[in-house]
């Protein structure tokens, strides 16, 4: 419970106050390990930790498992089936958001503090677009460069945030797993780097000169703006997790360093 409040701060603190040099909130050990984990933990952080599992089962299915399977049959149903199954996700999700506020109460899909809300319907919003876009112009799309997109944010890079915050919530956490969470951090760091930040620079590229070529400045104008939207998403996911690796290789380093050597 005491977590759940420092964690409920951080983020408020991060997000709507925009403080600097914020000490991330680990969770507290987990004593008895898995029996005992859900009944330790409070009911906010449960909320979210089962959400970061529907999320990730989303991820996984639309921005990993059809992309994969268009670019390697070149079967137009599973593109389809993609983009309108992540029509539908924003929809639904976006929907909560606003639920929310109307309520005053949180009844997101991702459970997180109110300070996210405003980043997370733009972001939605954004994500609705782009896909509708995609689908009113299938027949002129680059529709390997659209499975990259999704392969790019959700599978390979969205999806690993959200197993680590699975595995912070567990007790494969920091405090219990130290090395398993580091090796963790590493993977979706360099996930997010060679994703987010190499790769993006050549879909933003690709993207804007084929809707140039093919659909005019007007088109290529709003389809530039909802990407540079991403990439200020994009930049603030790669400096967290930056930051959450550094972290966690600070409290490895702590905890050894409070190891006192056994008498002779």
């Amino acid at each position: 419970f005491l977590y759940e409040e420092r964690a409920m701060k951080w983020i408020d603190d991060h997000f709507r106050l925009h403080l600097q040099k914020l000490k991330y909130p680990y969770v507290d050990s987990h004593w008895n390990g898995w029996p005992s984990f859900w009944i330790e933990t409070s009911e906010h952080i449960r909320n979210m930790f089962l959400s970061s599992v529907v999320v990730l089962f989303e991820h996984c299915i639309n921005g990993l498992v059809l992309p994969v399977c268009y670019l390697v049959t070149r079967d137009d149903i599973y593109l389809n089936v993609c983009l309108y199954s992540e029509v539908g996700f924003m929809v639904y999700a976006t929907i909560w958001i606003i639920l929310s506020y109307v309520y005053n109460k949180d009844v997101t899909v991702e459970q997180m503090h109110r300070s996210v809300w405003p980043m997370l319907a733009l972001h939605h919003i954004s994500s609705l677009i782009l896909c509708m876009g995609c689908i009113y112009l299938i027949e002129t799309a680059p529709k390997d460069l659209i499975c990259w997109v999704f392969l790019a944010l959700l599978g390979l890079t969205s999806s690993l945030h959200y197993v680590g915050q699975i595995l912070d919530f567990s007790p494969f956490a920091q405090a219990n797993k130290p090395w398993l969470r580091m090796f963790a951090h590493i993977v979706c760091l360099c996930s997010q780097i060679g994703f987010r930040m190499i790769y993006w620079l050549r879909i933003v590229f690709m993207t804007t000169t084929q809707c140039l070529d093919e659909h005019g400045l007007q088109i290529a104008t709003i389809v530039m703006i909802i990407l540079l939207l991403f990439t200020a998403f994009n930049v603030d996911f790669v400096k967290f997790h930056y930051k959450a690796t550094m972290g966690c290789w600070l409290k490895i380093q702590q905890g050894k360093s409070l190891v006192k050597p056994k008498d002779l």
